[in-house]
Parts: C-alpha cells; sequence; structure tokens
C-alpha cells in the first residue's frame, strides 16, 4: 500500500513568520499558512531535494506551481510507474 504524507505548500517556518508578524492583510491574495497537499514519500522526499525552503515560499506554494518545475516533472515521470512505497 502507498502512503502519502502531508506537504505544507507554505514552509512551517514561514508560516510561523506570517504569523507573528500578521503579514495577511486585507485586499491581497492571503496565503494560508495551513494548506497541505498529499504526496506520496518518493515525490514529497525529491521536491525538497529539489527546492529549498526559500523557493518553495516564494514561487512553488501550489500543487500546479510544483508539478511544473523540470526537476519535479521528471522524477514524477520517471516514478509513476514504479512500485514505491510496498512492502
Amino acid at each position: 500500500q502507498d502512503r502519502l504524507t502531508r506537504h505544507h505548500l507554505l514552509p512551517r517556518a514561514q508560516a510561523r513568520r506570517m504569523r507573528r508578524r500578521k503579514m495577511a492583510r486585507r485586499g491581497l491574495r492571503e496565503r494560508d499558512p495551513d494548506r497541505t497537499v498529499d504526496l506520496c514519500r518518493p515525490c514529497h522526499s525529491n521536491v525538497h531535494a529539489s527546492l529549498s525552503n526559500g523557493d518553495l515560499e516564494r514561487g512553488y506554494d501550489s500543487l500546479d506551481a510544483l508539478s511544473a518545475h523540470p526537476d519535479i516533472k521528471r522524477f514524477t515521470g520517471w516514478v509513476r510507474d514504479k512500485p514505491h512505497g510496498r512492502s
């Protein structure tokens, strides 16, 4: 059985800073610090190996943006048919 892991679209360190500084302002696009997506373990590991938290924070805070990144796209295509996560 494949196990899914929870990936925070906005890195948790940034979410903590947002809460402390109350950066979410009216009229601006709000970034939900608690928004997550489910990823398989290999894909989740690849996201963090390919992108720094700063990169994730600046431009990869959505599933669409993540899947468009060349390294993520290449890995996802490769891993798609692999029997990962099975014991």
